[in-house]
């Protein structure tokens, strides 16, 4: 084999790694040391990092399909109906469907963070200034500490911080346009579906959103308080809240106090890895008041549907359907 022969196939080796791993990091279910691992490959050399930057390229494409576009998903699925039977080309396209509407937004983020974790699994982990940071199920974060500065932009979902004081540096997580920041103290960050909540454990928590000069936009959260506020908005006056059912996530329960069925349901669904997809809204409004362990999910997701009389039928590692 002549050298030029000899790079072609590392070149080739290098590419297929580097779709394996877009391919594992799309699925969601990569472990910490899988993720460890990741990192590890892509700073191995610039090779490296090139070819993974030309497969997440591709995969960014999905996000036409995600938006809406008409053209991007009838190939692949014209391409299945000669090659597979009927049951199996009901499987595949709901899988293809549900790949074209998650993967690349999930793709993305996940390129983004230095730290995430998948369906179901929760992290914890120790800052580079020491600080703690918990994280719930499908989140991720990404850490930008230099001297002066201690700052966590929270991409998706939602951790916990335990800030370590260090003087004349606040510590700060951004989110959604927004800022949370203390000098010491425990509070947890949220980030869902264009809304942010912070929640104070311990400590005062600074937040503000929209027009930061404007004072309007600046709430400052005792313990027990929490505030909203929606993607480049402005926070909502604090309020008092109830710490173990807010985050109740710490211990692996959910508590729903007379939530609307749709967001019980929502909530349910950031700790299975399907896909889940509500048939009926006839139900939304309900309210739900119950406790479910999230190791859990899929029993509390079916016992939340039977609540309103509805079934559930499920593709295990592709779709829920709620009916």
């Amino acid at each position: 084999m002549g050298k030029g022969q000899e790079r072609s196939e590392i070149d080739r080796g290098v590419a297929l790694d580097a779709r394996d791993w877009i391919v594992r990091l799309t699925a969601g279910n990569l472990s910490r040391q899988e993720l460890d691992r990741f990192h590890a490959w892509r700073a191995q050399s610039p090779e490296h990092a090139q070819a993974f930057a030309r497969e997440k390229e591709f995969w960014q494409l999905l996000q036409g399909v995600n938006d809406g576009n008409p053209t991007a998903a009838p190939v692949a699925l014209s391409k299945l109906r000669r090659s597979v039977n009927r049951r199996s080309f009901l499987v595949g396209g709901a899988l293809a469907a549900s790949v074209a509407a998650v993967a690349a937004p999930r793709v993305i983020t996940w390129m983004r963070s230095d730290f995430a974790t998948s369906s179901g699994e929760q992290a914890t982990t120790t800052l580079p200034d020491g600080s703690t940071m918990f994280l719930n199920t499908n989140s991720s974060v990404a850490v930008d500490f230099q001297r002066g500065r201690r700052l966590v932009n929270l991409l998706a979902g939602e951790a916990e911080f335990a800030v370590k004081p260090a003087a004349g540096v606040p510590f700060s997580v951004s989110a959604l346009g927004g800022s949370s920041d203390a000098d010491s103290g425990v509070y947890a960050v949220r980030s869902i579906a264009g809304e942010v909540t912070i929640t104070a454990s311990t400590g005062t928590v600074s937040v503000t959103g929209g027009d930061a000069g404007a004072a309007a936009n600046l709430v400052s959260l005792a313990p027990g308080q929490q505030t909203r506020y929606l993607s480049g908005g402005a926070p909502k006056p604090a309020s008092d809240v109830n710490l173990d059912t807010e985050l109740a996530w710490r211990t692996g329960r959910v508590v729903f106090d007379a939530r609307p069925f749709s967001s019980a349901v929502a909530e349910l669904g950031r700790y299975v890895s399907e896909r889940l997809v509500v048939a009926t809204h006839a139900h939304d409004a309900s309210p739900i008041t119950a406790v479910f362990l999230t190791r859990d999910a899929h029993a509390a997701i079916e016992a939340l549907a039977h609540t309103q009389g509805l079934t559930v039928r499920r593709v295990p590692g592709v779709v829920i359907v709620i009916s």
